[in-house]
Formats: C-alpha cells, sequence, structure tokens
C-alpha cells in the first residue's frame, strides 16, 4: 500500500509539474503573439498619439536637507577670561574680515589679564636671559647637569606659557585706555550662539565661518545613493555631491552637498530646505494614458504606419502626467508615436473583449 501511494503521489507531482509549465508556456506563447495591430481594429475609436521622448535622468522624490557647517571646519574664538559685559558690535550671520572689531569686553578678570600677560613677558625674558648664561657654564661644565635641567625647564615652561597668552592676545585689540575688544582672526561669517553677558573663561565668544564651507546635510536612503547625480532646490539652484558618509544610519548614509557654480541659492546657516534628487536613468517618458497592463505587464502601443506595435516597457518613476520607462527591444524609439487615445480599446481587444 506504502509504494502504491508514493507512485500515485508521485505522478500527481508529474501532472502539477507540467500543469504549471504548460501555464508558463501559454503565458509566453500570448507574449510572444502581441505584435503589430492594424489600426483598423480599434473601430472608429479616435486615436491620438503623444511623442516618445528620450531622458537621461529622473527627479525622485523630495527630501529634506539643512544648511550646516561640517565638524571642524569653523574657527573657533573663546574668552581667555571671565567676562560681566560683552556688547557685539556686528551682527550675527554677518560678513566680516580679518581684524574687524567683533566685541567690546568688560570683566574684573580684563585688567588682571593684561597684567598677567606683562608678567609672562617679563618672566620669559628674564628666564631667557638665564638660560642663555649658564648654557655656557654647561658647556664649560661648571655647573651640574641637574642645575641645567631645572634652568632648561623653567625657561620652556615660561616660553610655553607665553605662547598660550599670546595666542589669546592675538584675538584682542587694547587701547590707550586698556579697552578691550574681540577681533576676527579670519575672514567668513560670524556665528554667535550666545548673546547673554556673564560669560566664563574658555566659554565659546564666536564662531568664523568660510562662506565655502557651508554645505548641505542630506540623509538619504542607501538604495537612493548608487544612481543619485546630483541634487536641486531650484530651477536656478543645483547642487553638487561633495561626499559621502561611508557609515550608515540603518537604511540611510549622510550625504554633504553644496551649490554648483553659477547656482544662485541664497542659503542661510540653519536653514532647513526641500530637495530634489536627480537619478541617473537612461530611458523614456511618454504620457500615462499611453501605459496599458496585460498579462501583468505594462506595454505601449507605438505607431508604425498603419499598424500599432505593442511593445513590452519597465516602469521606472512619474513625475506629473508621464510615466518613465526602458523599453524591451533593442531599437531606439525616441520620437516615435505613442497611443494615448482609445488605449482601453486595444486592452480590450488583446482581452478579447471585443470593441463594445
Amino acid at each position: 500500500m506504502t509504494k502504491i501511494s508514493s507512485y500515485f503521489n508521485y505522478q500527481y507531482t508529474l501532472l502539477c509539474l507540467s500543469i504549471i509549465a504548460l501555464l508558463q508556456t501559454s503565458v509566453a506563447f500570448s507574449y510572444d503573439k502581441i505584435g503589430n495591430l492594424p489600426l483598423s481594429k480599434l473601430g472608429g475609436f479616435e486615436t491620438k498619439f503623444s511623442t516618445i521622448k528620450k531622458v537621461n535622468s529622473v527627479e525622485g522624490q523630495n527630501i529634506i536637507g539643512e544648511v550646516k557647517v561640517r565638524t571642524g571646519e569653523n574657527y573657533s574664538v573663546s574668552f581667555p577670561f571671565d567676562v560681566q559685559r560683552i556688547r557685539y558690535h556686528i551682527q550675527n550671520g554677518s560678513l566680516i574680515n580679518k581684524g574687524d572689531t567683533v566685541a567690546t569686553v568688560e570683566g574684573y578678570d580684563v585688567h588682571h589679564f593684561i597684567d598677567e600677560y606683562k608678567s609672562a613677558q617679563q618672566l620669559l625674558k628674564a628666564s631667557e636671559n638665564h638660560f642663555q648664561t649658564n648654557k655656557q657654564y654647561f658647556e664649560n661644565k661648571t655647573i651640574k647637569s641637574s642645575q641645567w635641567i631645572e634652568i632648561t625647564k623653567n625657561y620652556f615652561e615660561a616660553k610655553l606659557n607665553f605662547e598660550h597668552i599670546q595666542h589669546q592676545m592675538s584675538f584682542l585689540n587694547i587701547d590707550e585706555n586698556e579697552k578691550i575688544t574681540l577681533i576676527s582672526p579670519e575672514a567668513g561669517i560670524i556665528k554667535i550662539t550666545d548673546l547673554s553677558n556673564n560669560r566664563h573663561e574658555g566659554e565659546l565668544a564666536f564662531d568664523v565661518i568660510n562662506p565655502n564651507a557651508i554645505q548641505i546635510k542630506i540623509l538619504l536612503p542607501i538604495l537612493s545613493t548608487t544612481s543619485l547625480s546630483h541634487l536641486k532646490i531650484s530651477p536656478k539652484c543645483q547642487l553638487n555631491i561633495e561626499s559621502l558618509e561611508n557609515i550608515a544610519d540603518k537604511y540611510h548614509q549622510i550625504l554633504w552637498a553644496s551649490p554648483s557654480k553659477g547656482s544662485e541659492c541664497n542659503l542661510t546657516l540653519g536653514q532647513v530646505i526641500k530637495l530634489t534628487p536627480i537619478q541617473d536613468f537612461k530611458g523614456y517618458k511618454i504620457k500615462k494614458s499611453a501605459v496599458f497592463e496585460f498579462e501583468d505587464n505594462n506595454y505601449i502601443a507605438i505607431e508604425s504606419g498603419d499598424e500599432l506595435n505593442i511593445i513590452n516597457i519597465n516602469l521606472f518613476g512619474t513625475k506629473g502626467d508621464e510615466y518613465y520607462f526602458t523599453a524591451n527591444i533593442d531599437i531606439d524609439i525616441e520620437n516615435r508615436k505613442g497611443l494615448i487615445s482609445s488605449v482601453s480599446i486595444l486592452q480590450g481587444y488583446l482581452l478579447n473583449l471585443g470593441t463594445e
């Protein structure tokens, strides 16, 4: 009985596979049979056509970007002392030149800092003189090595301390009345993150940003980055891809873009903008009304004299009233005419529904 059961199961399996194969053959056969059809098959229904156009790119769905500065591309200026009062002379976001006065600062530690600078300068001068005097004694071996090491250590500590304070002084301007102002060390766009008066030593006073360092940060699906050509904000503002971070955030990657040469973008730091990604695409576009479905495939009918040439297509995307597609055919169909009226009549004919 077991052998008989196995035999029938085997025969049943073969039968099912045969039916599936026949169905697939039937579909393939029906697909292959779709060729040229006479226009007369549409009866007296109106026939209108639309020109098929070749395209090299396609617009994707709109995405959001933020105008930012990449980390490390800004010049930061910090307060060298505690400040009780600060008055900024430059409007936040303004373009400034190197050496421009940014703010006036006041506080109890301001004059103390000036005294500290003068003391460090004098201490360095004294340490340097002491170092140079004893250098000759060390070379003549008239002082101990331990003494020379201590003298050398004191000299370089005094030098490093003065250079540190001198670097901080490069951001300051002190007039004859010891009025202190902060000045810009670089040309660029000023960014002030805190306008409060009471500020502490080491806190950020302002940033100077090179206008060329301003870029748009965009979070894109990973699959969208492979064929991405560029992005656009408006017809007059196009963005070039600067870099793509190789670290993914789950299904997305961070892309940085900047305005292309000659673009009129008028971007503002911190601004959130809507962008359109432009994907590389080699194919065609046609009116949506030209596309119809038959046996789970998409087709268009191209005018060919007194006939219609039915060709299979692959839809890629859409914009407005047009489809973007590729054609499963070896010839170029640019500027050919695709049927856009009475398409449902053609579809009905292929389904053997007649022209009613």
